[in-house]
Parts: C-alpha cells; sequence; structure tokens
C-alpha cells in the first residue's frame, strides 16, 4: 500500500511539473487522462474552420481582422471549464446558465427559459436583465416547466458531433387520435413546426464601421461591440418561424435567418463603398425551445403564404427596398439561400398545401367542434 500511494506522489509530481511547463496541456489535456471517452476538439464550437471561411468570403473585403476581433475569440471552446464550472473534485454537469452563458440573444437557446429577444436600440434597454442584456417575459418551454436541464437532451456524444440530439418521437409518442396528428399530409411535417410557440430572428443584421468620423455621434445609442463598431438590425422579432423542407428528413422544418447582413464602411466622414452593401443573405433550418403542448390553428399554414416564405407584393406590411436595402421581404425567399434545406416553391404551396380537400374540411370542422366544446366547458 505505501509502494503504491507513494508511486501516485510521484506521478502526480511529474504530471504538474509536465503541466507547469506545457500551460496548454493543462488546461484539456488534464482532464482527458481519465475521461479518454471525451475529444474536446471535436465539439462544434472548438473549430473556426466554417467561420474563417465565410468571414474571408465577406468581412475580409473591407476589415482584414474582422475576425479576430469580433469573432474568434467569443463562444468558442478551448477547454473543458468553459462548459464545466469548477475545479479539482468539484467541477459539475453543465446547467442551463452555463449553456446559456454563450446560447443567448437571437442564438438558440435563451428562449427556453421564457426570454425573448427586444429591437437592440437604446430605449429598448428594460425589462428582465440577464448576463447584461434585457429580454422579454415570455411563455417557457414544457420542459424547462418540467425541470429538464440541457444535457437531458444534448448529450455529450451530441455535442461531439457523433450523434443527434434527442428528438420529439425518443420519448414521445404520435397519437393519432389527436385530429391534427390522424391528417396524413402532416406525417411531413416535424412536430416542432406545430408545436413552437415561436422563434427568435432578426431580421437583417447591420455592422457600422466608423474610423476617424463624427458620424458615430449619430448612432451612439445602439450596441457598440469594438472601438470601431456598432450593431444594429432592421427588426428583431419573437414569432412563429416560416417552414421549410429539410434535406436529411424531408420534412417541413423551422427555419430562421442565418447571416442576412448588411455593412457599412465609414473612413473620414466618408462612405467607402456601398452604403447598407448585403454581403451575405442565408438562412437556416432551426428548432426553437419552445415546445407547448397547444398548438397553431389550420390557418397558421393554410392559407398563409408568409408561413412558407412566399410572401406577395400586395400582402406586403416592411418594405426593406424602399429603406435601402437589396431586397424586397424577408418574408419571401427569392434572393436567399439556406444551409441543409429548401425553400417551398409557389407550385408545391398552391397544388399541396393550400387546396381544400375534402379531408382538409372535415379534420377543420371537426377541430371547431372540439374548439367549441372546449370553450362550452369551460365558460360559464
Amino acid at each position: 500500500m505505501k509502494k503504491y500511494l507513494m508511486m501516485m506522489f510521484i506521478s502526480l509530481l511529474f504530471a504538474s511539473a509536465v503541466y507547469a511547463e506545457h500551460p496548454e496541456y493543462n488546461e484539456k489535456q488534464v482532464c482527458l487522462d481519465c475521461h479518454t471517452e471525451c475529444s474536446i476538439d471535436k465539439i462544434v464550437m472548438t473549430g473556426k474552420n466554417k467561420e474563417k471561411a465565410f468571414i474571408d468570403k465577406t468581412f475580409r473585403q473591407f476589415d482584414e481582422e474582422f475576425g479576430e476581433k469580433h469573432c474568434y475569440n467569443s463562444c468558442h471552446i478551448s477547454k473543458c471549464e468553459d462548459c464545466h464550472k469548477g475545479s479539482g473534485k468539484n467541477i459539475s454537469k453543465p446547467k442551463i446558465d452555463d449553456c446559456l452563458t454563450c446560447h443567448k440573444d437571437i442564438y438558440t437557446g435563451i428562449e427556453y427559459t421564457g426570454l425573448g429577444i427586444r429591437e437592440d436600440h437604446e430605449r429598448y434597454k428594460r425589462g428582465i436583465k440577464k448576463d447584461g442584456e434585457y429580454y422579454l417575459k415570455m411563455l417557457t418551454d414544457v420542459h424547462y416547466e418540467a425541470g429538464m436541464q440541457c444535457i437531458d437532451c444534448h448529450s455529450k456524444n451530441n455535442i461531439q458531433g457523433s450523434e443527434k440530439a434527442k428528438d420529439c418521437l425518443s420519448c414521445h409518442t404520435y397519437d393519432i387520435s389527436i385530429i391534427d396528428h390522424s391528417i396524413k399530409g402532416h406525417y411531413k411535417v416535424a412536430c416542432i413546426s406545430c408545436h413552437a410557440a415561436y422563434s427568435t430572428m432578426e431580421l437583417g443584421t447591420f455592422y457600422l464601421r466608423f474610423r476617424e468620423s463624427s458620424y458615430s455621434e449619430f448612432v451612439k445609442e445602439l450596441p457598440q461591440i469594438s472601438e470601431e463598431y456598432f450593431k444594429s438590425s432592421f427588426m428583431r422579432v419573437n414569432e412563429r418561424p416560416p417552414l421549410v423542407i429539410d434535406n436529411d428528413t424531408g420534412k417541413y422544418m423551422p427555419a430562421k435567418p442565418s447571416k442576412i447582413i448588411f455593412t457599412t464602411n465609414t473612413y473620414k466622414d466618408l462612405v467607402t463603398g456601398q452604403e447598407n452593401n448585403m454581403i451575405a443573405n442565408r438562412w437556416k433550418v432551426t428548432y426553437p425551445h419552445t415546445v407547448r403542448k397547444e398548438t397553431v390553428l389550420c390557418s397558421s399554414c393554410h392559407d398563409n403564404e408568409r408561413a412558407f416564405l412566399l410572401e406577395s407584393d400586395e400582402n406586403r406590411i416592411l418594405y426593406p427596398d424602399k429603406d435601402g436595402l437589396a431586397l424586397k421581404s424577408f418574408y419571401n425567399s427569392d434572393g436567399f439561400s439556406i444551409d441543409n434545406a429548401r425553400f417551398v416553391t409557389r407550385k408545391e404551396y398552391e397544388e399541396k398545401i393550400n387546396i381544400k380537400s375534402k379531408e382538409y374540411l372535415q379534420k377543420y370542422f371537426e377541430k371547431l367542434d372540439q374548439l367549441k366544446a372546449l370553450i362550452n366547458k369551460t365558460v360559464p
């Protein structure tokens, strides 16, 4: 026993010497010596290849150091303790607040706790404050109300990219006695497409660069993200996301703006290049963490071209093109691209989604009768 303890003591001394000499080894390898099944280098937010490729294609045309200033050192994991708080034997599994350190604002996550984004102007800095930012009070996700942590669905293997997060049918069954579930066409609709109460979305992101310019005085009430840059948006909303068709599953899934970015570069009170130049126009599939038992009504999709990013000119409310932007609508897919999915076409909408078939009308009136019975039961 004494010999064993002595060997352990020598090993610890050796390890301490190595860690002291090589601090980069100390940060990650000290955990991985025992947790051999983990690989921090496989975690999505440790690498920066995709981000660097995107910045090379967009921001570097007017600022060579944009990524170094604003991207590479934020929300990127470099060591185990970035998620597992504490030290030594007191280190813990990530809790909700640990995840929300990065998964906040317009990034999926914060809405799980019932916090919706606000407009980014100084006048909207009121309401619930968390980690220096202000939020609207919204409905929470039913899983949050049940006390579930992020890691209940996002396992270690999911974070490391070797498996997907749990989906609805991992725990729930598809009950065809429910009217909405009994409709054959809905088999192509992901559960989250009906059960997500809302999604946080930023419609148009603006990066305004001011160097040796007095013009920055006019935007001083916007968020200043560095010495040179202010950030703003066309509009920020908490609303039902539009639906697209996922490439992997072929199902209708919610989508949100990923990178719809405009830049203005000002030097010595002169705009260099085009003002509000659109350098990116991408959407992406999203999974809003705003699940509710209640679902939307039929008209939320049927008779609603905007729900599929097909808003027509006569139904527009916003006119970004008349504000000088290079797009007509944030609710029409024309001119946009999307990752790992495709937009619904006008032909699909008119010939498959918006037809009033016999089954549709039958189920529609069944839903109305169900709502009528519920009203009669709850209202004296």
